[in-house]
């Protein structure tokens, strides 16, 4: 019988061990489906448009991708980064590159998306969403995420780049749709273009990955509300016992339908008062939270299931 006990013990625990690599593997996400390499996405030439590729594809797959953007890869390491795969085109005089980079899933993709997409910008009708710069096109569809850039600015090379922009659109695979998850968040009152997905580290927390946010416009303030997974009440636990030790925790409203009461507000140096509580599995709440907003947060809060 302690033979039997003994054998199961030292399956169960590599068991364990191998769940626990997985999740330090493909961090926060579940991993995705297969995705196609991205090097079969970069044309040669687009048919009546004097657009031909100039150089050959080049890869720059997992940790060497600080060879390609020395300085700026960790930040795609984040995001489950797979690979990216380069190449030069022309157009008359004009010269462009072409990026794609393939992430292990939607969610990765477009969350990176979200971290570049500057505050104010020109929204293109491309992809899951896109927007423009000068000289420059940037948008993200299924697992990739596609950079256009001229090396010059011109009406001949803005023209190129929505033309190869339009190309790769095309044939890349992947749904136009926003990821499921923010559909979590309410319509009311809402910002357009502030969604982000942060894959560690929300509100500079380490102990906060994994983490959702949409900004909304109420009373002339704007407010952040944000969820995240936190089905064993870990991160909820850290954050609590991290504002208690600094003395920066206190009560909040128990009127709202958070679980159990198992939730509290702090006041935080950088991001002002945020209130924080577990309901059905997640860890959710809003960044600037005052008295005037407490129905939109108890009506978001009663409407999730």
């Amino acid at each position: 019988m302690k033979h039997y006990s003994s054998q199961i013990i030292k399956i169960l625990t590599r068991l364990l061990l191998c769940l626990m690599m997985t999740n330090i593997f493909y961090g926060c996400g579940k991993k995705g489906e297969e995705t196609l390499s991205a090097r079969q996405f970069l044309p040669d030439k687009i048919e009546g448009a004097d657009l031909v590729r100039s150089s050959d594809i080049r890869i720059f797959a997992g940790q060497i991708l600080w060879e390609y953007i020395a300085g700026g890869a960790e930040i795609y390491q984040q995001y489950n980064f797979i690979e990216v795969a380069t190449a030069n085109y022309k157009s008359g005089a004009s010269e462009l590159v072409a990026d794609i980079y393939r992430f292990d899933n939607d969610i990765d993709a477009y969350g990176l998306y979200t971290i570049f997409r500057p505050e104010k910008l020109s929204l293109a009708r491309i992809g899951t969403e896109g927007f423009t710069g000068p000289g420059s096109v940037i948008f993200v569809k299924g697992a990739y995420l596609v950079r256009l850039l001229g090396y010059e600015e011109s009406e001949t090379t803005n023209r190129a780049l929505a033309t190869l922009a339009g190309e790769i659109d095309k044939i890349l695979p992947g749904d136009k749709k926003h990821p499921g998850a923010f559909s979590l968040f309410p319509d009311s009152s809402v910002i357009g273009s502030t969604d982000k997905y942060y894959s560690q580290a929300f509100l500079d927390y380490k102990f906060l990955p994994c983490f959702f946010s949409q900004k909304y416009l109420l009373d002339g303030d704007t407010v952040t509300l944000f969820f995240s997974s936190d089905q064993t009440g870990e991160k909820y636990l850290q954050w609590l016992e991290s504002a208690s030790a600094i003395k920066k925790a206190e009560p909040a409203p128990d009127s709202l339908s958070y679980d159990s009461a198992k939730v509290f507000i702090v006041d935080d140096y950088l991001y002002g008062r945020i209130i924080a509580g577990l309901k059905k599995g997640r860890l959710l709440g809003m960044v600037k939270y005052n008295e005037t907003h407490k129905r939109f947060l108890a009506n978001w809060l009663d409407s999730l299931q």
